[in-house]
């Protein structure tokens, strides 16, 4: 089954986060579209870089995705929460059985519309009193279609994890490409 990934970049969003899944699903031929979540394709990260995004959310048709990626970054999270039609893509997806991964805090949007009850995730340790219940401390988890990460510092563990449930196993290509000298 070919995977289309959907990655929203959000006003605030984490760089590494986000550009790290995104060149990892690239490398391993997963095709990914970048969604600005505003009325402009070029969003400012939390550290102020700024990418152009390929599309507009509003622009975006969910049904031609399977698989939905949110970066964390405190301050493209809660533009993310407050942002209407990014819940309606995310419900519409989820009815679709996509695959959702989010990373840092970014697990709070999933959390909100209550698509983490019941399962097993990870998130930043700043956010575990908001989530609506206990995360774990580890890297990353994957429970059914669900992959979360814990900060930036997992990007590249959650980036492969991804990678895993999508193709089953990490192209010898990447892992080689991976390896130190």
């Amino acid at each position: 089954m070919p995977y289309h990934a959907l990655t929203i970049l959000s006003p605030g969003f984490e760089e590494t986060e986000a550009i790290t899944v995104i060149d990892i699903l690239r490398r391993c031929k997963i095709e990914v579209t970048t969604a600005a979540l505003t009325d402009s394709r070029e969003v400012p990260g939390s550290h102020q870089i700024t990418v152009m995004a390929d599309e507009l959310l509003s622009s975006i048709a969910p049904q031609d995705f399977n698989v939905l990626i949110l970066p964390g970054g405190m301050r493209g999270v809660e533009n993310m929460l407050a942002n209407a039609h990014l819940r309606e893509v995310i419900s519409e997806m989820n009815r679709n059985e996509a695959i959702l991964a989010a990373v840092c805090a970014a697990p709070l949007v999933y959390d909100s519309l209550g698509l983490i009850e019941g399962r097993k995730f990870t998130c930043h340790p700043c956010i575990w009193d908001r989530v609506s219940h206990p995360a774990l401390d580890v890297p990353t988890v994957t429970d059914g279609r669900l992959i979360t990460g814990r900060s930036a510092g997992c990007a590249m563990a959650w980036s492969l994890a991804i990678v895993q449930k999508l193709l089953g196993q990490l192209p010898d290509a990447l892992i080689n490409g991976l390896r130190l000298p």
